[in-house]
């Protein structure tokens, strides 16, 4: 049987303490206090987070996972706000429109809200925050929607929206550039609303989703180069009210209806399953990175829970056995 320097071409060293975890993933050593073999691997999971005071689904969600913003609620449209600081919710500068459905970007100090409804007709409203305040937009986007998606990690204060419900499922893009909305010329190949969004201005993922009510709901990827729209690798099933995060070859899918707890990794090809979450839910608020992630919110229960989970992806120390 081949050995480890055979394979590899080197020596497995010897130590007195463990290299630190963060810069031994992959290695393999021997530690001499503990007359142990050691590794360092990654270990993914999702934990309980902070409580929100106040229950909130398909609402606004951004920022980091120890620097997030969210604010109002599907179905009582208030313009309440909280941030996040890694540990728990304290209240923060109230949206000027309460509304559910729409979507979000940007960072806890420079974040953007677009879109929705509050009962009437979709909104193409648009709010800026600077972390104190909201301040409501002269630019308002193309056409009012409702259950769109967004490039979750665009800097603000530019982002890019992707389909949605108009007066019926939408495959249109507009893009944000800090001044004013533009229709971009590249629309999705399939229209849908309730869909997950993830990534950049310039390279964008769309996932899942309903093409109209009572239709079919999708497990189509999509990616957007900042032009146009191209198929990537689908989904291992349907799903809508779906959540996502990350930038497109990082990806975090998670949640959806009804009541799912899947979360999933994309790497700019394919679909991996990930550790579920605890508890299953759809319409989540979804912000930080795909390795660094919160769920906030979501239904069950209406109108909407306030639970926080938070995915952490970081490297530990094992010790190597041979059995």
């Amino acid at each position: 049987m081949a050995t480890y320097k055979e394979i590899f071409g080197k020596k497995i060293q010897s130590l007195a303490s463990d290299i630190p975890a963060a810069q031994g993933e992959g290695q393999i050593w021997y530690n001499e206090t503990s007359d142990t073999f050691k590794t360092s691997v990654l270990t993914e999971a999702w934990a309980s987070g902070g409580v929100m005071t106040l229950g909130r689904y398909n609402a606004f969600g951004y920022g980091t996972q120890t620097a997030a913003v969210t604010s109002s609620n599907d179905g009582t449209y208030v313009t309440t706000t909280e941030e996040y600081n890694g540990s728990s919710w304290a209240g923060a500068g109230a949206l000027n429109t309460g509304r559910g459905g729409g979507r979000a970007g940007g960072t806890q100090t420079d974040g953007i809200v677009f879109a929705g409804a509050s009962g009437g007709p979709n909104s193409t409203a648009t709010e800026t925050y600077d972390g104190t305040s909201y301040t409501t937009s002269p630019a308002t986007m193309a056409a009012g929607r409702r259950n769109l998606a967004s490039s979750t990690n665009s800097s603000a204060p530019t982002a890019t929206a992707f389909g949605g419900f108009e007066a019926a499922a939408s495959a249109v893009t507009e893009e944000f550039n800090g001044t004013s909305w533009a229709t971009s010329p590249g629309s999705m190949t399939t229209a849908r609303y309730k869909l997950g969004g993830a990534g950049t201005q310039t390279a964008a993922l769309a996932f899942g989703g309903i093409d109209g009510p009572g239709g079919t709901v999708q497990s189509v990827t999509e990616a957007y180069d900042g032009t146009s729209w191209a198929g990537g690798g689908a989904l291992p099933g349907a799903e809508d009210q779906i959540t996502g995060t990350g930038v497109s070859t990082a990806a975090l899918a998670f949640g959806g209806n009804p009541g799912v707890t899947t979360t999933l990794g994309y790497d700019g090809t394919a679909w991996s399953s990930k550790p579920a979450l605890a508890t299953g839910r759809g319409y989540m608020m979804g912000c930080g990175t795909g390795t660094a992630a919160l769920g906030i919110g979501g239904i069950p229960p209406a109108p909407g829970t306030t639970a926080t989970e938070e995915f952490t992806v970081a490297a530990a120390v094992k010790t190597v056995t041979t059995s």
